[in-house]
């Protein structure tokens, strides 16, 4: 019964799509290969291991097993189609293959616990040294022991390097463009951020790189000062690395190789002229490319980590600000806080011409309330009067601030005395329904506020100091009142 559920689960719709998707992108890049990068019967750059890298990545381990068979599947239909024939010796280039990415991606796996993004330099760094070059060792080592066990052949020890240099470009042009597509499609992240001066200078960028690819890379080369041009490669690099987010810089990666390595078959480049061995003019134009391209990820990724940190720096600074003007207690706005809006307030109705209210709100004997009940007690009444006013100021330019003590005070823009009445009303009210007894109030057996406001209008020249004086002013006129109630008044008023 185990083992049939076993098979069900291994022959998942889910697993076959893994599969499918295996075996139909490796064979593309076989036949890549075979068009665009094919010398006599040497591919120089062979993609497929690096389709192959991304899947791995982005499977969980749990499907590999399907991804290697996709592997054996598509090499054997590849190879012989396009071939015509599946000879004994390419089983030893198959073996390389397969266990090559899997032994690779099995160590990335293990040295890389956290989610893979290649967001960060350890991960970069994990990339070109177990995916690309670790892999391509495996590859040479176990091509090499395969093809001598099959067939009695060892090639040369200048072939097996240019084989490992081979393996480790191909690798490294198709792995991190095809982890982006393929996480992308995974997890459904199509979002496109377009901002106009990032698209203008990432066209122009465009059109350096294919300039210097065509002319550089792209003809024959006669003298020494044409072929010194290939170091024009690097300034673009950098300007890829500093400017531009990985994704971009791994579809760069990839087109620089691909364009180089197809001028490089067709026999064109500055290489070309160096060498009079195409082996070698090729192995050396991949070195030189490799060079070029990871300094760019190393470089970029490093940029990428330096920005990323300043953000969270910012972000924490701005946190901290935001908790230095916050009272701690009941959560509004504190005195620092205060200074700010006021003067932002004071600002904004002068040059706009609108009226700017303040209210001033203390709770009633409240001494005698935290001497009857507690301080604990005192704490959550502060608490509840705080939330009850702040629940009266419905926009987002209100603001409510906890001045010491039992004392708050209401900044409120654009709000001419008889809208003040009405919020007043309404904190009244919303008090009043807290409920909160108070038995030592020489007034009411429940907990009661006096408030007090100052209205600015437009035609008013006044301070934030005088404001405050004169809602506290009007504030003291309502305790003078008998408190639980509220005076409003505006600046002319207080002025004459």
């Amino acid at each position: 019964m185990e083992i049939i559920v076993r098979s069900k689960s291994f022959f998942s719709p889910s697993n076959i799509m893994v599969f499918a998707i295996m075996v139909v992108s490796y064979m593309a890049m076989i036949y890549l290969s075979a068009a665009f990068f094919m010398v006599g019967n040497i591919a120089i750059l062979w993609l497929g291991n690096g389709i192959a890298s991304a899947l791995f990545l982005v499977c969980s381990p749990k499907r590999w097993p399907h991804l290697a068979l996709g592997i054996t599947l598509a090499y054997f239909m590849g190879v012989y189609t396009h071939f015509g024939n599946f000879e004994i010796a390419q089983t030893a280039f198959l073996l390389a293959n397969v266990f090559s990415v899997t032994l690779a991606a099995t160590i990335f796996k293990q040295l890389c616990k956290e989610p893979i993004t290649f967001i960060n330099l350890r991960q970069n760094i994990l990339f070109l040294t177990v995916l690309c070059m670790l892999s391509a060792l495996f590859n040479v080592v176990i091509g090499v022991t395969a093809l001598w066990v099959i067939s009695g052949l060892v090639p040369v020890l200048s072939h097996s390097l240019i084989w490992f240099v081979g393996n480790t470009v191909s690798i490294f042009a198709s792995t991190l463009t095809a982890f982006h597509i393929f996480n992308s499609i995974k997890h459904k992240t199509f979002s496109v951020h377009v901002n106009k001066h990032k698209v203008i200078e990432l066209v122009v960028m465009c059109a350096a790189t294919v300039l210097i690819l065509v002319e550089v890379f792209g003809r024959e080369h006669y003298n020494k000062f044409t072929v010194s041009l290939i170091f024009l490669l690097f300034p673009v690099a950098m300007w890829v690395a500093l400017r531009f987010n990985h994704y971009i810089t791994s579809v760069w990666i990839t087109v620089v190789f691909l364009t180089c390595g197809f001028y490089s078959t067709a026999k064109l480049g500055p290489f070309i002229f160096m060498f009079n061995d195409l082996s070698y003019a090729i192995f050396y134009m991949q070195i030189y490319i490799f060079t070029a391209c990871s300094t760019a990820l190393i470089i970029g990724t490093m940029n990428t980590e330096k920005e990323s940190k300043n953000q969270m720096i910012a972000q924490l600074n701005k946190q901290l600000d935001n908790l230095t003007k916050i009272d701690p207690l009941t959560q509004v706005a504190n005195r620092r806080k205060y200074d700010d809006a006021i003067k932002n307030a004071l600002a904004t109705s002068n040059s706009e011409g609108t009226p700017l209210t303040l209210i001033a709100i203390d709770i009633d004997y409240f001494k005698l309330f935290n001497d009857e009940y507690g301080h604990l007690m005192g704490d959550e009444c502060l608490i509840s009067v705080a939330n009850a006013i702040n629940q009266n100021l419905l926009r987002t330019h209100d603001i409510v601030a906890r001045m010491g003590g039992e004392e708050f005070f209401c900044i409120l823009p654009d709000t001419d005395a008889v809208a003040a009445l009405g919020i007043m009303q309404k904190i009244q009210a919303s008090i009043a329904e807290l409920n909160i007894p108070h038995q030592a109030s020489p007034i009411e057996p429940y907990l009661t506020v006096s408030m007090g406001a100052c209205t600015k209008t437009h035609k008013d020249n006044i301070d934030a100091m005088r404001l405050y004086q004169l809602a506290d002013t009007a504030l003291y006129a309502a305790k003078e009142q008998g408190r639980n109630t509220f005076v409003s008044a505006d600046y002319t008023d207080h002025s004459a």
